[in-house]
């Protein structure tokens, strides 16, 4: 008796459990339902019911499949070709901040207002403030432009503190330069031009920030807090912009020279500004 997929269940019922079905793989009488293959068609026991238990023609192996079953009553599945279905990368978000990460920002803010601590010597309990927030406005955008470049790129970032970078940022208040350097984001992953784009973005924000606070100065707006900040971010801008050892300017002179140069002179430009050419 040849029968169909579709009366199986038919004959099933007529026959009062007596099934004549047999396993069109190994022969033998099925007792009860038998499996149909939903690939090729065939009828199967339980044993070989799955595809790869009864070497399937209709399976191939290695061929991406994707079967979805419309809803909780469906019986029927629907086979979608590997470019009808648009597959999306799951992106974790990351963390605002890594295990040990805050207790680095603040070991970093201090050394650097260590080396700012000459100007509170000529200053008030305003100007004092004023110095604190502006530090901490201009690291914070430095770090968070490098951490989210990098996650823009699909890397993980964090910031992390440099013992001896911190002694030489602490120690650099009694100079007229400011060295800072108390830490650097550490970037998982990339190339060498996103690493440079990565570490473009620290400077580039400074002298940004730079900008805008010298504009803000010429419209007289809070003149004091201002300055601050522009020739903070002026110093921020220039260290990190030397080619040398962990620095930014290292990574962005072995990416794109022509990057790097073009900063460097925004970066001088605006130092000059405010060390030299504000005073005469």
């Amino acid at each position: 008796m040849d029968l169909s997929g579709e009366d199986i269940t038919t004959h099933y019922i007529l026959v009062r459990g007596i099934s004549t079905v047999k396993c069109e793989y190994c022969g033998k009488t099925i007792e009860g339902l038998p499996f149909k293959c939903k690939y090729c068609g065939g009828l199967f026991c339980v044993e070989h019911h799955l595809p790869e238990n009864h070497d399937c023609p209709g399976l191939k192996r290695g061929e991406w499949r994707v079967v979805e079953i419309p809803d909780k009553y469906a019986v029927e599945y629907r086979i979608f070709r590997p470019e009808e279905v648009e597959v999306k990368p799951i992106r974790k978000r990351p963390p605002l901040f890594y295990s040990g990460e805050l207790r680095d920002i603040f070991l970093a803010v201090l050394a650097i207002t260590l080396a700012y601590s000459s100007l509170f010597i000529f200053t008030g309990p305003l100007a004092f403030i004023y110095i604190i927030i502006g530090i901490l406005v201009s690291f914070l955008v430095h770090e968070l432009a490098h951490r989210y470049t990098a996650i823009n790129y699909g890397y993980r970032a964090r910031f992390t503190v440099s013992y001896q970078g911190l002694l030489l940022t602490a120690l650099s208040a009694v100079l007229p330069v400011k060295i800072i350097a108390p830490g650097y984001v550490a970037v998982f992953g990339g190339d060498r031009s996103k690493i440079g784009a990565i570490a473009l973005a620290g400077p580039l924000s400074n002298i940004v920030l730079s900008i805008l606070s010298l504009i803000l100065l010429h419209l007289r707006i809070l003149p004091s807090f201002t300055y601050l900040l522009a020739i903070i971010n002026a110093d921020f801008a220039l260290f990190n912009l030397i080619p040398l050892g962990i620095l930014d300017g290292y990574k962005i002179f072995h990416w794109n020279k022509i990057v790097w140069l073009t900063a460097l002179m925004a970066a001088i430009a605006l130092w000059l500004n405010f060390k030299i050419l504000f005073f005469l």
